[in-house]
């Protein structure tokens, strides 16, 4: 038998029938439903009668009033109405992403709307005009390309990470490490940041410009000291990264990039980067922001216990 709605008829057809003794089969048999419909109809659709003991009863026409609610309300749980797209709007603003919207909503039963529907969302007001794009913080290739982005300048002679040798995925060393820079307001500054993979130990530079030269010298300065244990770098495709076979040459090692619009693949960088926004806020200038001030940021994080390490921190992993 089929699983399909009952309507209020139907229903009166269940109640004359179990009033005379069918059971749930029996009944499914008479209708031509399938017995689960049934047993369904009956967990969700019994009515508490109010008598001295009190007990339940089938009623069809507040079983198809029960059946009818539910069906407006689930309308309602998967429509963008205009109180959802408040709600939407304000968390964006926020600064959460799409799926922890959705993921949220959908975990205290708000309402139902997929992640790909809040991206579409975004780019409606986009069109419209807004802003709302600009609180994303990662966009993967599909909606970078949507929202416009600027052009990577281009690098010569990169060695993609798929070339990486694949012991620096096992994490089973100390000296791979994965590189980005965090940008400041109006893009004039930026800090340099650069954390080894399996220990999270992480070094912050700032760069008084973002440009190839300066983050050149910024890296080299940063990892001179471990240079005995820096086997790889990755970084993004950005243009301040250029001369990475002149920092190659300089620490004797071997430097990869990420694909473009790849974030995953320098997840920790990204981790790490959202644990120096609890310091420097989104939107920051940067230019009252040192060395001496990203070392206390740095310290901070490289004694903090983190879960992932058993509670151990980046500083103990690393020398140990």
């Amino acid at each position: 038998m089929s699983h399909k709605h009952l309507n209020y008829l139907m229903r009166c057809h269940i109640l004359a029938l179990w009033k005379a003794g069918f059971n749930q089969s029996q009944i499914a048999n008479e209708i031509g439903v399938h017995k689960s419909t049934i047993s369904r109809e009956f967990n969700r659709n019994l009515t508490r009668i109010q008598t001295r003991w009190g007990c339940w009863a089938y009623k069809p026409d507040y079983a198809q009033h029960y059946a009818d609610d539910r069906r407006k309300a689930k309308r309602h749980y998967y429509k963008f109405t205009e109180e959802v797209a408040e709600f939407v709007r304000g968390k964006l603003i926020a600064d959460w992403s799409p799926q922890q919207i959705s993921g949220y909503a959908k975990r205290w039963k708000l309402f139902s709307i997929s992640h790909e529907r809040i991206y579409q969302f975004i780019l409606e007001d986009k069109r419209n005009g807004g802003e709302l794009y600009k609180h994303l913080r990662h966009k993967n290739i599909k909606y970078r390309k949507r929202f416009g982005s600027t052009q990577r300048s281009s690098i010569r002679n990169r060695r993609m990470i798929d070339e990486r040798p694949k012991i620096v995925d096992k994490k089973s060393r100390i000296g791979d490490w994965e590189i980005d820079t965090i940008i400041g307001k109006n893009k004039k500054q930026a800090i340099l940041s650069i954390v080894e993979r399996v220990s999270k130990f992480t070094i912050l530079k700032k760069l008084v410009h973002k440009n190839s030269d300066v983050t050149k010298t910024a890296m080299i300065e940063a990892l001179a000291e471990y240079k005995n244990h820096v086997y790889t770098i990755t970084s993004d495709n950005g243009s301040e990264f250029a001369k990475h076979e002149e920092i190659s040459k300089a620490l004797n090692t071997d430097f990869f990039f990420a694909h473009p619009y790849s974030s995953w693949e320098r997840g920790l960088n990204e981790n790490t980067n959202g644990l120096v926004r609890q310091y420097i806020k989104k939107g920051s200038q940067l230019l009252d922001v040192t060395d001496q001030s990203l070392a206390i940021i740095a310290d901070k994080l490289n004694d903090r216990p983190r879960k992932t390490l058993g509670f151990k921190t980046p500083r103990e992993v690393f020398h140990k």
